[in-house]
């Protein structure tokens, strides 16, 4: 068995186990969210949202983007969500078929990088992809500074990532450095690493000090820095591209007219106001300004980052991971 099947199941045992948020109602006054967002950021929207629609109630299912999507997959011939809200925009683009399209009101307020053209998503918020470390265990001058780094026989044992297949912050990682530098990096960044079955753990462990640093999404560390935890970002030299978290309504879902409402609520900049000051990240729209804390955009090397492309190498890029990983 795989270690991207072992930890789907375990990944799906977990969701099932999770309480639905909201109360319950008819089907017709129901939405089904599928939110990878943290419980926090998703409890302020359903409570923000059932108070101007209310009668509406909203359902949550929390989980990675790997473990979403392949719900969303799972029943496809049988939907049960209606939202997927917050994995990135290449989760959505490995299948756009699962998606329909719709135009928000909202849509004018983001940049054109941010909408899908067809409209199957529409962009939740951007970051980069970074290094957390906890200066206790190690100091900043000692701390991988590029994504080659990684891969020094120095770092053995001491770096946390979490499963590609699982997480979409995590493929991205894994994404930037094999368009960087290929595998001949990427393969003994996998044997220096330790790998856990979600993306909260890989920032959340180095934080506790399990684990001197950890591949995570700048707001991450934001968060944990805020919270007292002695750690810091470090943003790679060589490159971390901006990468677009996107919410979309899946196609043929149970509730097709409360998710619109949803998505119009979700896009609106209320919404990105409160993903700003709840989650630290930075909103994809125009008009919401970045929460302060985050390095500023022209002190960062910005790569490109194709999520068309990164969405048709997926398959074959986790099948390489699976294999590396499986002989360590």
């Amino acid at each position: 068995m795989t270690i991207q099947r072992r930890l789907f199941l375990a990944g799906a045992t977990a969701l099932a186990c999770l309480p639905m948020l909201g109360s319950a109602a008819s089907a017709a006054g129901t939405v089904v969210v599928y939110s990878a967002i943290s419980t926090k950021l998703t409890q302020a929207f359903v409570d923000a949202f059932q108070k101007a629609n209310p009668d509406i109630s909203v359902q949550v299912i929390a989980g990675g983007s790997g473990e979403l999507l392949t719900r969303v997959k799972a029943e496809r011939n049988n939907p049960l969500g209606d939202v997927l809200l917050g994995p990135d925009a290449d989760t959505f683009d490995s299948d756009l078929t699962l998606f329909d399209s719709y135009e928000s009101p909202e849509s004018g307020a983001f940049d054109a990088a941010a909408l899908q053209p067809d409209h199957k998503y529409t962009g939740f918020s951007t970051n980069f992809q970074v290094f957390i470390v906890n200066t206790k265990m190690m100091p900043l001058a000692d701390a991988p500074k590029t994504w080659k780094d990684l891969a020094k026989p120095e770092f053995k044992g001491k770096i946390l990532m979490a499963n590609p297949a699982q997480s979409g912050s995590a493929f991205s990682q894994l994404h930037q450095i094999i368009d960087l530098y290929g595998w001949e990096v990427m393969d003994p960044i996998i044997d220096n690493a330790t790998f856990v079955s979600s993306s909260k753990l890989a920032f959340q462990n180095v934080a506790k000090g399990e684990i001197a640093v950890g591949l995570t999404s700048e707001f991450n560390v934001l968060q944990s820095k805020n919270e007292g935890n002695p750690v810091e970002a470090v943003y790679p030299e060589d490159g971390t591209a901006l990468v677009v978290d996107a919410v979309g309504i899946i196609a043929g879902g149970p509730n097709p007219e409360p998710a619109k409402k949803f998505v119009d609520f979700v896009t609106s900049k209320p919404a990105h106001e409160m993903l700003v000051e709840l989650d630290g990240r930075r909103s994809a729209r125009k008009d919401v300004t970045p929460p302060a804390g985050l390095a500023e955009i022209g002190t960062i090397k910005v790569v490109p980052y194709n999520t068309v492309s990164a969405a048709k190498d997926k398959d074959a890029e986790l099948a390489r991971f699976d294999e590396t990983f499986s002989q360590k």
